[in-house]
């Protein structure tokens, strides 16, 4: 009776003890989650965005609307399927050339761009240097989840002398807390859409470093010339603050030359209006994967990219936003493969880099 009473003590014991370890571990997560979260624009900012074209009800819009996944098309197992491997991951690691701070010339040069994966490039353009949507680790506020296929040739750590950095909006897979964080004692400079600002300034981003711009929006910086652009597309961080912050496409103009950084967003009129106003342009770089018929207008199927090169009257393409993260439903080499094939087809110069290789747009 005794050794039963003292069983059933220790296995009581034993489950408190992994209920509460339970209790702290989701304590801790739901802290990391909130964290890496980041803040949303104040009642004030938000009174400012109500004068605006592109806001409405509390929330940024699009020029043309962008559908919600249909509920035709939800057939896969949805969110939960970034918690295991997926079938549409290489099978090794892709190739990539290795780099260092030391890999960079200490002038940058006049025209030059390093592609580290996904969205993630380094540009140097009339000997400034500067990054867009830097993100080294996966692409949600916890491990395991949207985790990277292959890693990226440069670590945060090793970072060059950068001007400033672009942002183009704040989902995971293009604005990374650690990131952030990391170089918030730096004294870098962040170019952003509206609202994203909050995000940066929560995570210790000093205010006069951070600098907004809505769709047709531009700066001088470090001698260039930066234009925010109309993209289709969306933000958030969480399943309550969709749209609350703008997402933006980018015009990067200096020493003659033009590049457009795409980041994400869906085919829409607004690639003609931009060719038509600016163009030509140098280098465009589109986003070429994680198109599915669950958002259909939210990124660009191959045969879309094609004619958004034209409309932005291009002279070579280079193909972001693959390579890194499974976000889709095809296989990871589907949509370089396509594009590939579409643009050669096209007569249209296309680049196809090694994530971390040195690329001279202008001389290759």
């Amino acid at each position: 009776m005794f050794k039963a009473s003292g069983r059933k003590k220790h296995l009581l014991i034993s489950l408190g003890v992994c209920i509460s370890l339970l209790l702290m571990l989701g304590a801790c997560a739901a802290c990391c989650v909130n964290t890496c979260l980041g803040e949303l624009p104040d009642e004030t900012e938000q009174q400012r965005f109500a004068l605006l074209p592109n806001y409405s009800e509390g929330k940024f819009i699009n020029r043309e609307q962008a559908g919600r996944p249909s509920i035709k098309a939800a057939s896969s197992a949805g969110f939960f399927r970034f918690l295991f491997r997926s079938k549409n991951l290489p099978d090794s690691e892709l190739p990539r050339v290795p780099l260092t701070r030391d890999s960079f010339p200490v002038k940058p040069e006049a025209f030059a761009v390093y592609w580290l994966g996904h969205s993630s490039l380094i540009f140097e353009l009339s000997s400034v240097r500067f990054m867009t949507d830097p993100v080294f680790g996966n692409a949600a506020p916890l491990p395991g989840i949207v985790e990277r296929y292959c890693e990226s040739p440069l670590s945060r750590e090793e970072l060059p002398k950068l001007d400033f950095i672009l942002i183009s909006h704040d989902h995971y897979d293009h604005l990374e807390y650690a990131t952030i964080r990391a170089l918030r004692k730096e004294g870098m400079h962040f170019i952003t859409p509206l609202g994203v600002g909050a995000r940066l300034r929560g995570w210790g981003i000093a205010p006069e470093r951070i600098h907004e711009l809505n769709w047709g929006e531009s700066i001088h910086f470090a001698g260039l010339e930066i234009t925010a652009l109309c993209a289709r597309h969306f933000s958030g961080r969480s399943m309550s603050d969709r749209n609350r912050t703008l997402w933006a496409a980018f015009l990067i103009e200096g020493g003659g030359k033009r590049i457009f950084f795409g980041a994400d967003g869906g085919y829409g009129k607004h690639f003609r209006e931009i060719g038509d106003l600016y163009g030509p342009i140098d280098l465009v770089c589109l986003e070429i994967d994680a198109w599915n018929e669950r958002w259909p207008n939210n990124h660009l199927f191959p045969d879309e990219t094609i004619r958004a090169f034209h409309d932005l009257k291009g002279k070579t393409f280079l193909p972001i936003h693959w390579g890194v993260f499974d976000l889709a439903m095809h296989p990871w080499n589907e949509s370089i493969k396509k594009v590939t094939e579409k643009a050669r087809d096209a007569g249209i110069r296309i680049l196809t880099p090694k994530m971390g290789e040195k690329i001279l747009p202008e001389v290759l």
